[in-house]
């Protein structure tokens, strides 16, 4: 300011230098080209993580990230007793919510109803009675699964007050297909606010960007093929470039319950209260902010090719890749114009 302020004095003989600086501002120690790369990785959620950034300085501590992942996990983590979410199953009526828990279910009963049901958080007695969570797996009886229908729905679940509330005391919810996509946009929000710019999060697969890669250029994301693997690894096969976007996948090729010959997608369809068994073998979506692709994968995979196709013609700023069995038994993909312009 005191160098603007004498620049200004000194106009009456200079009036090309203020108009000059207008043109050009000075540029300060935050220009990209001085910026230096930094990552931060460790094991949280019961997965892993990376954050890349680029900054002059390192500013991110492993205490402040695993702080941030304790506040995440004692609202919506169900390995914890102690948490919120824990509190709202084992309780008959419901609890006081706090922001996580708020965030995440609101966001939850929003696409439960955009996507016609079919991202429903309340499918946990579902999933526990397919047996996912445990060593033992037996097809349930159909008139058990019917029974078990009547506590699913999005619509038995809602706030009052400062409470969360059920309408029947076997309601229970399962956050775990969109809290990862939560726990980035978190982050997203914690780099902001330490003045970080250009950085890209990364938990459990679940990834959201902002500015330019070490490289100055978009952040580049590989995308695994379910039908090419090496060694136990799927092979990375598609590759996006991304910024200030959010790309997450849901699949059944890592995660399944296996009897006989026959496999069963830990992925559930709360409206037919069965694994799903549609042919997609997994969905990666594209979308401004993380919560919004976690929770659209989910549904996609729930939907089937067709419908799917038809329900994101509502959604101009939305993505997605699909990998599915055809009628010959091959992986074959397809995907969406939106999504098509970010291939590499």
């Amino acid at each position: 300011l005191t160098l603007l302020s004498k620049l200004i004095m000194l106009n009456s003989i200079f009036p090309f230098i203020v108009y000059w600086l207008c043109l050009f501002p000075i540029t300060s120690s935050s220009n990209i080209n001085t910026l230096k790369p930094f990552t931060v990785a460790g094991k949280a959620q019961g997965t892993t993580y990376v954050i890349k950034y680029l900054h002059s300085d390192s500013v991110l501590q492993i205490n402040q990230i695993d702080s941030v992942f304790s506040s995440l996990d004692s609202s919506l983590s169900l390995y914890k007793n102690y948490s919120a979410i824990s509190a709202f199953n084992s309780h008959i009526r419901g609890v006081k919510y706090n922001a996580h828990l708020f965030n995440v279910v609101q966001k939850s009963i929003y696409f439960y109803q955009l996507s016609n049901g079919t991202f429903d958080i309340t499918c946990k007695p579902l999933s526990t009675l397919w047996g996912f969570g445990k060593d033992k797996f037996d097809i349930p009886n159909p008139s058990l699964i019917k029974k078990t229908l009547e506590n699913i729905g999005s619509d038995k679940i809602a706030f009052l007050q400062d409470s969360l509330i059920k309408t029947t005391s076997s309601v229970k919810i399962d956050c775990d297909g969109i809290a990862q996509g939560y726990s980035v946009d978190v982050f997203y929000d914690f780099l902001l606010s330490k003045g970080i710019r250009n950085f890209m999060i990364e938990i459990g697969g679940e990834i959201r960007t902002q500015g330019l890669n070490e490289k100055r250029e978009s952040w580049t994301v590989g995308i695994e093929d379910p039908s090419q693997f090496l060694n136990n690894d799927f092979l990375v096969t598609k590759v996006v470039n991304i910024s200030n976007k959010a790309i997450t996948t849901s699949g059944n090729y890592k995660k399944y319950k296996k009897l006989g010959n026959l496999y069963f997608s830990h992925i559930i369809d709360p409206i037919q209260g069965r694994p799903v068994n549609n042919g997609i073998v997994s969905v990666t979506v594209i979308a401004d902010d993380a919560i919004t692709a976690d929770a659209l994968d989910n549904a996609f995979m729930v939907m089937g090719i067709e419908k799917s196709f038809q329900f994101i013609q509502s959604l101009p700023s939305v993505g997605f890749y699909i990998t599915y069995k055809n009628t010959s038994g091959m992986i074959v993909d397809t995907a969406n114009n939106y999504f098509k312009k970010y291939l590499k």
